[in-house]
């Protein structure tokens, strides 16, 4: 009987040689299509990169044992197994992988630690996760629509095998004697009833694992609706807010989670996050300034979100509010709670705007000099509306633009 198994490397191209490539290419796509200006911002997020990029490599070879032994054990060797045991097993071990790591990096790091870390604001950071364990999802997508061309291959191959063997056995002459057609062909009725056997025992696993998937999901699904409520409101209000048409209702839902649920475990982004939408969507910028400030109040200004939020607050009082005295005090709380912050060389320009404006030259002039000592080979990041960087710039360029610019 023509043999009916086909290895998971061979119908998922688990071969390093292919496997290696594949992921990098699209690991960098994605990275580039949705996040390339954190790439600026090297050798951290370049370092973490390959991390997981070994990691995946790893899992995806590990996981394809795992989908061998498993087919092997219960002895059923046709394909249509591995196709979803071999995807479900990746996504499953990508998924648990990324939330130990990284709720065991925030309780044994804390939850600023890679932020700083990677030369990053919050917002940042987070998309930068999120965009590589994005990609190993990607990769795993496009390994399962290319094992289905794999499979089809198989089936045609196995077909023409199975019509050879039947020609090659009656065709065959021993010694000159006629061929054994009766025996061929009963040969042949109990190759294909083992087949058939077979296949019904996989089509059997397959409509039990769809089966539980499908239990688990809604297992899953149940857990997140009736245990995890607030975490439904806050995404809910993420996609709100994303897409850029509902600020308002997103403000809304999480106001409801605050009040509803108030001993959430992430409560301190909620809180920011709302005062960022009066900030930046809605552009209530009294009410913005207020939500800011009782934000570093309750949270301290060492919260992962204070440093943003006292940014903002600068940024609020120069820019939006006109107020130098203002700007002055919460440049200098910034730079006195995270003098190595990523907003630090912003301040000083802030500092001199502020003195420039309240007609205190000599002080401006004193900032002036002292960025210039701290910061004058350095680069400092441009960040946009949506607080993600979008350009590195020379310090000494920037501070040269800002005092021309309080020239004129």
């Amino acid at each position: 009987m023509q043999q009916v198994h086909l290895a998971t490397k061979n119908i998922f191209d688990l071969h390093l040689k292919w496997l290696v490539p594949f992921s990098a290419s699209i690991f960098v796509t994605v990275l580039i299509l949705s996040a390339q200006n954190i790439l600026l911002q090297l050798p951290g997020p370049a370092i973490i990169i390959t991390v997981f990029f070994m990691l995946f490599i790893a899992t995806c070879k590990f996981a394809g044992y795992i989908t061998d032994r498993f087919s092997t054990t219960i002895q059923i060797n046709y394909p249509t197994v591995i196709l979803w045991c071999y995807p479900i097993t990746v996504v499953g071990m990508v998924t648990l992988g990324s939330w130990l790591f990284l709720d065991l990096s925030n309780w044994l790091l804390g939850r600023g630690f890679w932020s700083s870390w990677l030369g990053l604001t919050s917002q940042d950071t987070t998309s930068f996760f999120f965009v590589c364990f994005a990609s190993m999802l990607v990769v795993v997508s496009l390994q399962f629509a290319s094992s289905i061309v794999h499979v089809f291959k198989w089936i045609i191959e196995v077909s023409r095998g199975n019509v050879q063997q039947i020609s090659s056995e009656l065709v065959k002459n021993s010694d000159g004697l006629k061929p054994d057609i009766g025996g061929t062909l009963e040969r042949l009725r109990y190759d294909g009833e083992q087949i058939k056997t077979n296949r019904l025992r996989a089509t059997r696993l397959n409509r039990m694992a769809l089966l539980g998937i499908f239990i688990l999901s809604l297992t899953f699904a149940g857990w997140i609706i009736f245990f995890k409520p607030a975490l439904i409101l806050y995404y809910r209000a993420e996609i709100q807010l994303r897409t850029f048409l509902e600020p308002a209702a997103a403000y809304e839902t999480l106001r409801h989670l605050t009040e509803k649920f108030p001993e959430y475990r992430y409560i301190d982004s909620v809180t920011y996050r709302m005062a960022w939408i009066l900030d930046r969507r809605l552009n209530e910028f009294e009410k913005a300034r207020d939500s800011y400030e009782n934000f570093i109040k309750r949270f301290g200004k060492h919260d992962v979100w204070s440093d943003e939020a006292i940014a903002s607050l600068v940024r609020l009082s120069s820019d939006k509010l006109n107020s130098p005295d203002q700007t002055l005090y919460w440049t200098s709380q910034y730079l006195e709670s995270t003098p190595n912050g990523i907003m630090a060389p912003h301040m000083y320009l802030y500092r001199i705007r502020a003195f420039k404006r309240k007609n205190q030259p000599e002080l401006a002039q004193k900032e002036v000099k002292t960025a210039q000592k701290l910061y004058t080979d350095q680069k400092i990041q441009i960040i946009n509306s949506e607080d993600k960087l979008i350009d590195l710039v020379s310090f000494t360029d920037a501070l040269q633009a800002e005092i021309n610019a309080n020239q004129k």
